[in-house]
């Protein structure tokens, strides 16, 4: 890559402490949630101001790293998985601002799968958090677009497959009513659970905004590889499993649109494709290699 970037240390420094203050506070408007969840509903109101703070820190963090860096940081684990769980964020925060506020309990289930996103770029060893300049292979104007549709999809994806798993509990703790009225915890926990048909609707959403990203991001890559090398699909692993997780999500919207799918088989179809879309984000970097290898 032709070396690294000289990276003053103040600049360093600021961004190295963004970062941490970012995921610190992530943290807490994490456990702000969980809390609110379990009939403490003054939370609510904290963990929401508190993800909204933690995100315009972590803002700040990527407009350091921008200008430490000299580009957009959108290349290798630790800087896509920055602007993946940036937009992440940005589109949860955005819909409970529109809904009001109403379901502060998505939070409790989509921050713990914001906090594992974060584990995974800061604690694994071989995610590097190298300033590097940007190879020329990705020295293209596509490289913004392609990105930027490639994080809002994950970031979609992953709204619903908070959903999905607020479904699952939903539908268990019906099952389970005997041991829920034994359990004052249980009880409120079902409680502070939106009716499933609510769940299936927020799900239903979070999928279409991620599958129209997730295909603007595998249109825009086609046009570029035809730029870059010449054809529009070269069957990389990448574009395989980027593939294999739009199939998924296309086959729930169009069973829940046009036969009416519900339940148990569509969210088992949202679980199935958020292991797809982590597949083709962790799996495929370490497991194969390919021309979307780049650290």
């Amino acid at each position: 890559m032709g070396g690294l970037i000289n990276v003053s240390p103040t600049g360093l420094l600021v961004e190295n402490t963004l970062f941490v203050i970012a995921v610190v506070v992530y943290l807490l408007a994490t456990v702000g949630y969980v809390i609110n969840l379990f009939g403490k509903k003054e939370w609510g109101g904290f963990a929401a101001n508190t993800l909204r703070v933690a995100f315009l820190i972590h803002t700040a963090f990527i407009l350091t790293r921008t200008v430490n860096v000299m580009r957009v940081p959108f290349v290798g684990h630790f800087e896509f998985g920055n602007m993946f769980i940036w937009s992440t964020v940005l589109v949860y925060a955005w819909t409970e601002w529109r809904l009001k506020d109403k379901y502060h309990a998505v939070g409790a289930f989509l921050m713990p799968v914001v906090m594992l996103y974060i584990s995974y770029i800061t604690l694994f060893p071989k995610i590097s958090r190298a300033h590097n300049p940007l190879p020329p292979v990705l020295q293209s104007n596509w490289l913004k677009f392609h990105v930027s549709a490639s994080v809002l999809g994950y970031a979609g994806f992953s709204l619903a497959f908070a959903a999905a798993l607020m479904w699952v509990l939903k539908y268990v703790m019906e099952n389970k009513k005997d041991a829920v009225k034994g359990s004052p915890f249980l009880k409120t926990l079902t409680q502070a659970l939106p009716q499933p048909r609510v769940l299936e609707e927020y799900m239903y959403r979070a999928s279409v905004f991620g599958f129209l990203f997730q295909t603007v991001m595998i249109i825009t890559g086609a046009i570029w590889a035809d730029q870059s090398w010449g054809r529009y699909w070269g069957w990389d692993p990448k574009e395989m499993w980027s593939l294999i997780t739009w199939f998924v999500f296309a086959v729930y919207l169009h069973a829940r649109f046009t036969r009416g799918w519900t339940g148990k088989k569509t969210v088992a179809l949202v679980l199935v494709g958020w292991v797809a879309m982590m597949f083709t984000w962790m799996g495929v970097a370490w497991l194969l290699s390919g021309i979307h290898s780049f650290g």
